[in-house]
């Protein structure tokens, strides 16, 4: 699964823009994700009305490892305005991902996508990937990849949804 994925996001553009394909619907209520971080995580009946940003990632992922400081500032900034950002870890050695979570510091929601079944659910075809959905749970956009000149779009869209 892990050399798939890499190969895949070898062969993507550094960061892609889409609109989520057509009946892609995901049913917060239904997300079977085990909480990493904090440890209690955050009950997915409760995000109605929040800005969510969902993101796929593994401590392999170079693009992932430098997307999760970004994201950690976005939730940071706008937390009190709405935003929730939950980081969904892809990782086969678990031992990798404490290593490199014990090296940083991330005030979001981390957890494990157990038998990578929200993988599966948000049709993820390569790490990283990010999904926004808006204060009704709907997808709104997704990126592929992770490319610092583009922060600034994603940040717009992220104020877009939140006023």
């Amino acid at each position: 699964m892990r050399l798939r994925l890499l190969l895949i996001f070898l062969f993507l553009p550094v960061l892609s823009f889409a609109a989520p394909t057509a009946g892609f619907d995901v049913d917060f209520k239904q997300i079977s994700a085990v909480p990493l971080t904090p440890a209690k995580g955050i009950p997915f009946a409760n995000l109605k009305g929040k800005v969510v940003l969902v993101d796929f990632w593994a401590s392999w992922c170079t693009p992932c490892k430098d997307a999760l400081p970004h994201y950690n500032r976005l939730y940071n900034t706008y937390k009190n305005k709405g935003l929730v950002v939950i980081a969904v870890n892809e990782d086969d050695d678990m031992k990798e991902r404490d290593a490199f979570l014990k090296t940083q510091s991330f005030d979001f929601y981390i957890y494990q996508d157990k038998d990578r079944k929200m993988l599966g659910e948000f049709k993820v075809q390569a790490l990283p990937t990010l999904f926004i959905f808006d204060k009704n749970l709907k997808p709104v956009t997704f990126y592929r990849g992770f490319g610092p000149d583009k922060t600034a779009l994603l940040e717009k869209t992220l104020q877009d949804l939140l006023k």
